[in-house]
């Protein structure tokens, strides 16, 4: 059996067929920008990020208002907390930062002066083209997507062996003698790519427009940028994202990063309107103490229970 991918942007009009045995079919990454500008269309940017996951292997799906009653909640426990001053955000692991502009819209009432930054690992990668062979790669170079018509090879979340023998083995070919040669070209400077933010069209447009939010890239194991009051990290903070080494990393850069008595926020969902399991946080003098646990409770409350700073 073999599965062909969504390459073009007439495919995503109409009454396409855009699942295969109930399964969805790959939508290049390629056609998010069209997708995002496009009258009607917009709605299938979400379905792309939902089967594209970045270099790490974290799936860029997110959905507009996942956390709604999360945020209001958390919101009003930060208002009954706080002492007055102005509030400084750090916003983690966003994929395209629908769920930032959610909670800075429902944050900014309460806290007018807000100062909001929404970051993700890899918000921007970009795109080789050669004759019948397309190649998304990350700035370094490495291979995300390849679309060789008619097929669409995510390179990080491969098709199942089992189910798609065919698609493995062309996309092993393709991979091997068309898109690494293709990468290397970019990785040597001898072409230049195209780049795609995959920022949602409204968190560019609220970047652009209000001065208190603020996209960024960031990779959470690395250093914070700037010290914060508040650190969210909302269904990023994945045991089979993370190592245990990483996830102490991770914790130390959060903790270094918050200000005395700053706040840790994290939960996991489902789909949009489902139940938040997550926690809010204080950051003490060695750890961080649970100030109020919702639903089930921090994915990785026993993580974050176990931190002791250094």
């Amino acid at each position: 059996m073999w599965k062909t991918g969504i390459y073009r942007i007439d495919d995503l009009r109409g009454d396409a067929k855009t699942r295969l045995r109930g399964e969805p079919k790959n939508i290049s990454v390629t056609l998010y920008p069209a997708v995002c500008e496009s009258p009607g269309l917009e709605p299938w940017a979400e379905r792309i990020l939902d089967r594209f996951s970045d270099q790490c292997g974290a799936f860029k799906r997110t959905y507009a208002g996942r956390f709604d009653e999360f945020d209001r909640r958390v919101t009003s426990r930060l208002k009954q907390s706080w002492d007055g001053r102005p509030l400084r955000v750090h916003d983690v692991g966003v994929s395209d930062a629908r769920t930032s502009v959610d909670w800075f819209q429902t944050l900014s009432k309460s806290f007018p002066n807000v100062q909001y930054m929404a970051s993700d690992f890899q918000p921007t990668v970009w795109v080789l083209a050669e004759s019948r062979c397309t190649v998304t790669v990350t700035e370094a170079g490495d291979l995300l997507e390849i679309v060789f018509p008619p097929f669409v090879f995510n390179c990080i979340k491969r098709d199942s062996y089992r189910h798609y023998p065919i698609n493995h083995l062309v996309r092993s070919w393709v991979q091997r003698y068309v898109a690494e040669p293709l990468a290397e070209k970019y990785r040597r400077h001898q072409i230049a790519g195209r780049a795609i933010q995959l920022f949602a069209p409204e968190a560019v447009r609220l970047d652009h427009s209000d001065a208190r939010f603020q996209l960024s890239q960031h990779d959470m194991t690395g250093p914070m940028p700037q010290n914060v009051d508040c650190v969210r990290a909302m269904n990023v903070l994945n045991p089979s994202y993370f190592s245990d080494d990483q996830f102490n990393v991770i914790l130390a850069n959060f903790y270094d990063g918050l200000s005395a008595e700053g706040f840790l926020i994290t939960g996991s969902n489902g789909d949009a309107g489902t139940p938040v399991d997550g926690g809010v946080y204080r950051k003490t003098d060695s750890g961080f103490a649970l100030v109020e646990s919702f639903g089930g409770g921090s994915p990785i409350a026993d993580r974050i229970d176990r931190f002791r700073s250094s």
